[in-house]
C-alpha cells in the first residue's frame, strides 16, 4: 500500500466509531492486503497437534474459507441458531459460536490456517473469520482472526499463541511474523514478541507453558484428600459439605471458613491447600502425553502449591496475576501476591517477572528475598506432617468370631473405614488406635472378607482379612466312656461349623484336664485321664475358636 493510500485510510479508521463492525471492516482489508504480495515465509516449528499447512501462494487471500471444526478431542459444543449447544465430533463450519469443556478443539481458519483452542475456550464466527473470545489458542499461519475485537493477520508460515483471561489478554508469536490492529494501528510482531491487547505494549515473549505440544488423552482427576474445619464443595448448582475422595469436576469451587483449610490431589502427583477463608474454582484438569495439565482460579484467600515436577503444565489464575508453572512449590493469594520456594513461577500477563527460589512479588512491585509469615510457617509444617509414611495394622481377636470385632493401628490424622458384606463404616480412635467394638446390624453366621483401608493425604494402604461369624457350639458324637481302675478313657468325634480347633476340658473329682481336637483330620480324639476313684464324677466342656461352649456329664 502507498503512503497516500496508508494516510487515506487511517483518516477513514479515525472517523469511525470504535469499536464497531464498520471499522473492524475497514482494518480488516488493510491487513488483509499485504497478503496480496509476496509474505515473508518462516519456518513453522512442528507440533503433535497437526501436520504443519502448506504455504500460501502468492496472491492468495488468507481468509477464503470460513472458520470450520475439523475435530473434537473431550468435550466441544457448537451454538446452534435456536441458542442451544451440541456436542460436536465431526467436521462442521462454525456458523455462530464454539467452546470447549475439556479437552481440543482443532479447526481450519481461512485456506492453510488452523486454530487449536484449549479447555475452557470459546470462539465464534465474526465478519467471516474465527474471533477468540476467552481461553487460550494456538495458531498456525497463515491466518486471520480476531481477537477481543482485534484483527491478527499472519501472512506466510509460523506459530502464535493467544491468552485471553480476566487479568491476561496477549497475543505472542512462537515462529514467524504477524500483523495486529490495536488502538487505531497497525502492529507488527516478530518471533519471540508478545503484545498485550489493554495497554498495547510490546514485550519479550518468553514461553513458560506449552500446553499445546502435549496431546490430550481424556479428563484429569482432581480429589478432594484432606479437609479441617468448615469446607463446603459447589457443584451442579448446590453445597454441601466436602468429603474426602470427591471428584471435582470442571466448575466445581471449594470454599473454606474460618480456621479451616482443604487439600486437593491432582492426575499424576503434587497437591493444592487452599488455606482459611479462600475460594477456588476447578476451570479443567486434562491427561495428556506429558502427564496433566491444571487449570484453576483463586477467587479469594491463599492457596499453598506443591507441583509435581515432570507431570504437565499448572497454571492457576487470580483476579490480580496469572501464574504458569512446571514443577514447583509456591503460595499465591487472590491478591496477586506470589511466593516462591522451589522452582520458578512464570507471570504470563507480566513479562520480565518471573519469581525464582527464595523471591517474592506483590503486584506491580519489584522482586525481594523472601519473608516468611505465619501462612507460609503454617504450610511448612502441614508439608513435613504429609510427608510421613503412612502405616496400617490390624488386630483381630480371632478368625472366628460371634459378632465382628477389630482393632486398627494408623497414623492419628489417617482416615480409618473398614468394609464387609457391602457395607462401610467409619473406625472411631484415639492416638492412632481405631476400634470397631461391633457392627450396627449383626452379621448372620457365616464367611466374610473385612477389608480396612486407612487414607491419608492421598495416600491409600489396605488389609484384608477373612473371619467366619460363628454362634453355634461345636458337638460332640459317638461318645464312648471306659473307666478301668485309675484309668479313665475318653473317646468321640468333635465338629463344629465355623473353627478347625476345638477346645476339650475334662474335671476329673475336681481336677481340670485340657487338649485341643483338630476337626480338619476327622475330629475324633481317644483319651486317657487319671481317675481318682472308680465313681468320681466327670464333665466336659468343648469351646470353639468364637468362644461357643457346649458341656456333657459324663457316665
Amino acid at each position: 500500500m502507498s503512503g497516500f493510500s496508508r494516510k487515506l485510510v487511517d483518516k477513514m479508521s479515525k472517523a469511525l466509531p470504535s469499536p464497531s463492525p464498520a471499522r473492524e471492516l475497514l482494518l480488516r482489508v488493510v491487513a488483509l492486503s499485504g497478503c496480496l504480495g509476496a509474505g515473508e515465509q518462516a519456518v513453522a516449528q512442528t507440533s503433535p497437534l497437526s501436520p504443519a499447512p502448506a504455504k500460501a501462494a502468492p496472491g492468495q487471500a488468507v481468509s477464503a474459507l470460513p472458520p470450520a471444526l475439523q475435530s473434537a478431542q473431550g468435550r466441544v459444543e457448537i451454538q446452534g441458531p435456536d441458542g442451544t449447544w451440541r456436542a460436536q465430533t465431526v467436521p462442521t463450519e462454525v456458523t455462530t459460536r464454539l467452546r470447549v469443556e475439556t479437552g481440543r478443539a482443532m479447526l481450519q481458519a481461512g485456506r492453510l490456517g488452523q486454530v487449536v483452542a484449549g479447555s475452557a475456550s470459546e470462539l465464534r464466527r465474526y465478519l467471516g473469520e474465527a474471533d477468540l473470545l476467552s481461553g487460550r489458542f494456538f495458531l498456525r499461519g497463515p491466518v486471520a482472526v480476531h481477537v477481543a475485537g482485534h484483527h491478527v493477520v499472519m501472512d506466510g508460515a509460523g506459530q502464535l499463541r493467544v491468552d485471553l483471561s480476566a487479568n491476561e489478554k496477549r497475543v505472542a508469536v512462537i515462529a514467524g511474523r504477524l500483523r495486529i490492529a490495536l488502538k487505531g494501528r497497525s502492529i507488527e510482531l516478530r518471533a519471540g514478541q508478545q503484545i498485550a491487547l489493554d495497554s498495547g505494549r510490546v514485550s519479550a515473549f518468553r514461553e513458560a507453558d506449552p500446553w499445546y505440544d502435549a496431546q490430550f488423552s481424556g479428563l484429569g482427576v482432581a480429589a478432594v484428600e484432606a479437609t479441617r474445619g468448615a469446607v463446603t464443595l459447589l457443584a451442579r448448582g448446590t453445597s454441601r459439605v466436602a468429603l474426602i475422595g470427591d471428584d471435582l469436576q470442571p466448575g466445581a469451587a471449594l470454599n473454606t471458613g474460618p480456621a479451616a483449610w482443604a487439600e486437593i490431589g491432582f492426575t499424576g502427583g503434587g497437591y493444592l491447600r487452599l488455606n482459611e477463608q479462600s475460594a477456588l474454582s476447578v476451570i479443567s484438569i486434562e491427561r495428556t502425553s506429558a502427564g496433566r495439565e491444571v487449570l484453576l482460579k483463586l477467587e479469594k484467600g491463599t492457596a499453598w502449591n506443591v507441583v509435581e515436577k515432570g507431570q504437565g503444565g499448572y497454571r492457576i489464575d487470580t483476579p490480580v496475576v496469572s501464574t504458569a508453572v512446571r514443577g514447583t512449590v509456591f503460595r499465591v493469594d487472590a491478591g496477586g501476591l506470589v511466593k516462591v520456594f522451589d522452582g520458578q513461577v512464570a507471570l504470563p500477563g507480566q513479562p520480565d517477572a518471573a519469581v525464582s527460589p527464595g523471591q517474592q512479588r506483590s503486584p506491580g512491585g519489584p522482586l525481594v528475598p523472601l519473608q516468611l509469615d505465619a501462612v507460609d510457617r503454617f504450610n511448612i509444617a502441614q508439608d513435613a506432617a504429609r510427608a510421613q509414611a503412612l502405616t496400617l495394622s490390624l488386630d483381630l481377636p480371632g478368625r472366628s468370631l460371634q459378632e465382628l470385632a477389630l482393632s486398627a493401628r494408623s497414623l492419628p490424622d489417617a482416615r480409618v473405614t473398614l468394609t464387609v458384606a457391602g457395607q462401610t463404616v467409619p473406625l472411631n480412635g484415639e492416638n492412632g488406635l481405631f476400634r470397631l467394638e461391633r457392627l450396627k446390624d449383626s452379621l448372620p453366621e457365616g464367611q466374610y472378607s473385612v477389608r480396612v483401608r486407612a487414607q491419608r493425604y492421598g495416600q491409600t494402604l489396605t488389609r484384608t482379612q477373612t473371619i467366619t461369624v460363628d454362634r453355634t457350639p461345636p458337638r460332640l458324637s459317638e461318645l464312648s466312656v471306659e473307666r478301668v481302675g485309675r484309668v479313665l478313657t475318653l473317646g468321640g468325634v468333635v465338629s463344629d461349623a465355623g473353627d478347625s480347633r476345638i477346645d476339650l476340658s475334662v474335671t476329673v473329682g475336681g481336677q481340670t484336664y485340657t487338649r485341643t481336637v483338630e476337626t480338619q483330620g476327622g475330629g475324633s480324639f481317644v483319651w486317657s485321664l487319671p481317675l481318682p476313684s472308680p465313681d468320681a464324677p466327670v464333665s466336659l466342656t468343648l469351646r470353639d475358636g468364637a468362644g461357643n461352649q457346649s458341656y456333657a456329664r459324663l457316665p
